[in-house]
């Protein structure tokens, strides 16, 4: 992994000092900073199995993040975008990259337009973060889901959609499939068997981890490529659907020298997103599968489970302002590797946020989550196996953007 560490940041550098030349360059970037409250214990972030990205040992004025997003259109097919992140934490790196690729965009001649994209990316997923630097437009904390999604995976590869324009045959829609071949994700499971489901807005970084002692998640052991395909519908603006199946294709028995070993994490989503009106946003999504690592898939030295987690969104917007509710509910359950107690957790959470948009840089947003769990593992630390964990944020945030 070192090589691709090295070659993707000379290739930042090289990156920008080619941009200025081009008059091409534009950065978007955020600025967040918000005042926090938190009950239950500890964070996984800070050594423990909580639930939420702060515990009351982390309370008060916090650094939320810190991001650049610039993008460089090379020419008028070809661009190339990254999104450099801060998150004020612990990470191994202050500041690190979390998507970084090529995105090449042909004009169409038919009534389908390709596009390809290659690099570090996140997948074509979610409903929920669809701001700049994936960043959650409802809330400050994505769903169950989409926090898993930002954790442990990310397409490090090449990925290819064709997408009917149905402007074409007079119709106000249309329909994509894309699909994808990526390496270095072979980790992924780790953390949600480890701990279980969570519902933060720390996503992973290419070069960082998360946690403590750290889990790094793009690497690559067992040389197997995976994959991903999948659905994308719009019609008439209002309704936007999604499906998509993912499979690592990670050898369960493949091992690191020092002991990682691959999952072999395989998954289903499907999500839609209704907009009935020019106020109202609904939003629904359901993933569900399973991972496995140890290389005796017929006894318990093999870790196996499944899991599945879904949510609810109802958003309400007018003028300036934005009202959203969130219903979470995730399961995970053991069915192999029994060393201890096991990885099966249940749970589920409400989300209520309000946001202000103050002109055209700063936004402000209020936000209350709470979450019910049960973990056994927890047990271990000395911590209860059933938890109810608050956290109430007040963020601040900055926004701009730049062009040359």
């Amino acid at each position: 992994m070192r090589w691709l560490d090295q070659t993707l940041l000379w290739s930042v550098v090289l990156w920008a000092s080619a941009a200025g030349a081009q008059d091409r360059l534009n950065v978007s970037g955020d600025v967040d900073l918000r005042w926090v409250h938190a009950t239950g214990d500890p964070s996984y972030l800070n050594g423990g199995l909580g639930k939420l990205r702060f515990d009351p040992e982390h309370e008060g004025i916090r650094f939320g993040r810190a991001f650049l997003a610039p993008n460089w259109r090379v020419t008028d097919i070809v661009a190339v975008r990254a999104v450099v992140d801060a998150y004020g934490d612990h990470d191994r790196n202050p500041v690190d990259l979390s998507e970084f690729y090529v995105d090449v965009r042909p004009f169409p001649t038919t009534a389908v337009r390709w596009r390809a994209r290659i690099g570090a990316f996140f997948m074509p997923v979610s409903l929920e973060n669809r701001g700049i630097g994936w960043t959650d437009v409802y809330s400050i904390t994505p769903s169950a889901v989409n926090t898993w999604l930002g954790e442990e995976l990310r397409t490090i590869g090449a990925e290819i959609e064709a997408r009917w324009l149905g402007a074409s045959s007079g119709y106000l829609g249309d329909l994509a499939v894309v699909a994808a071949a990526y390496g270095w994700n072979d980790p992924a499971g780790a953390l949600i068997a480890q701990r279980g489901f969570a519902m933060t807005d720390r996503p992973s970084t290419l070069f960082g981890g998360l946690g403590r002692p750290p889990t790094r998640f793009y690497y690559e052991i067992d040389r197997r490529p995976g994959y991903y395909y999948g659905l994308n519908w719009r019609h008439h603006d209002r309704l936007e659907v999604r499906a998509l199946r993912y499979d690592n294709h990670g050898d369960p028995g493949a091992a690191t020298a020092a002991g990682g070993g691959a999952w072999r994490t395989r998954f289903s989503s499907l999500g839609a997103r209704l907009e009935p009106s020019a106020h109202w946003t609904f939003i629904a999504q359901y993933l569900g599968g399973d991972t496995a690592v140890g290389a005796d898939s017929s006894g318990d030295n093999q870790l196996y489970l499944n899991f599945h987690a879904a949510f609810a969104l109802a958003s309400f917007d007018w003028a300036r302002e934005r009202l959203t509710a969130r219903y979470d509910d995730f399961h995970t359950h053991q069915l192999s590797g029994l060393f201890g107690p096991p990885s099966n957790d249940t749970g589920h959470g409400w989300t209520f946020a309000w946001s202000h948009e103050c002109g055209d840089h700063w936004q402000f947003v209020t936000e209350w989550l709470r979450v019910t769990s049960r973990f056994p593992p927890r047990i271990a630390l000395g911590e209860a196996a059933e938890q109810v964990e608050s956290q109430v944020q007040l963020a601040a945030r900055y926004r701009f953007e730049l062009g040359w």
